[in-house]
């Protein structure tokens, strides 16, 4: 099940270093390194390093963590440490994992990446259980809301414009009588003036015709359109307004409980917490980073 933690970073990935506008830099290879401070209900506070280069080849992306909560250090006797590795080949039609932990290297069909709802369906219970849980629960269809004010604020060197997305799924417990739902606050701050963009931007657009998805499904807010099924038409004029490269981008997720006395009953809950900052942009991808080591075992994933 370890695999299916990893896709999420894909779409996380995806999502921070995502863009759906161009630049007047323009080079072969770019890579940009981003710094994460995240905070989570079952792991703790974690540091995380993501590194990725976009080439004419693919997208090229590395996560490096350091579990640094209370909690994990007592259970590991200190600050434990992962890796993961992962490539997307746009010429070889895969996607490539490398688990640094188990020394292997799985491989999966590009096409994968054409139906998000397969990557969510990766956490579903046993097909034997599905009639009941259809029976069941009764999920809403996501409500999804961008605004943004116009105002600019300066991070770092570059001008970013401030964009707030909203995420709300809302899943009812027939059984129960009681609501289950899921909050994710995206802030962003995106900037025109960020170099690479250009790269970026072609390597996405290419994705996408590939895949026959549209570019936005891997920018900014790639992790919350996974939810949104069908075409983005009728959201088109909301994601104009997520343009330029996120500098920096803050995500929180809420879970709420209402059982069926009411709102006066609610238990709400953050599950999780994270802020990530672009600290570096390099003209160029460090391909050695990416390799799959000697040793590594291969698995093919159909």
């Amino acid at each position: 099940m370890k695999h299916i933690l990893s896709f999420r970073v894909v779409l996380i990935v995806l999502g921070v270093f995502g863009l759906i506008m161009g630049s007047s830099v323009v080079s072969a290879e770019v890579t940009f390194v981003h710094e994460v401070e995240a905070d989570d209900l079952f792991s703790g506070r974690k540091a995380v390093t993501l590194t990725t280069g976009y080439g004419a080849d693919g997208i090229y992306m590395d996560q490096r963590r350091e579990y640094t909560g209370s909690w994990m250090r007592l259970l590991f006797g200190g600050v434990r440490r992962d890796r993961r590795t992962v490539v997307i080949s746009l010429g070889g039609g895969e996607i490539r994992e490398l688990d640094w932990g188990r020394d292997t290297c799985r491989i999966f069909p590009l096409d994968r990446l054409k139906d998000p709802l397969w990557i969510h369906s990766l956490e579903k219970p046993r097909e034997d259980l599905q009639p009941l849980m259809v029976d069941r629960y009764q999920v809403q269809a996501p409500q999804l809301t961008i605004t943004s004010d116009g105002t600019e604020e300066r991070i770092g060197n570059y001008r970013c414009r401030h964009v707030k997305a909203h995420l709300q799924l809302d899943t009812f417990d027939r059984l129960r009588e009681a609501h289950s739902v899921t909050e994710v606050q995206q802030d962003l701050w995106l900037s025109d003036e960020v170099p690479g963009l250009a790269e970026s931007l072609r390597v996405h657009q290419s994705l996408g015709d590939l895949l026959g998805l549209e570019k936005e499904r891997f920018g900014p807010l790639s992790f919350l359109l996974s939810y949104w099924q069908g075409s983005l038409q009728p959201i088109a004029g909301d994601l104009e307004k997520v343009r330029g490269y996120p500098v920096k981008t803050r995500v929180r997720v809420t879970a709420h409980y209402i059982p069926k006395e009411g709102e006066s009953k609610r238990v709400s809950r953050l599950v999780n917490e994270e802020t990530s900052m672009l600290k570096e942009v390099i003209p160029a991808i460090d391909k050695a980073l990416y390799a799959v080591p000697s040793h590594f075992t291969t698995v093919r994933v159909p």
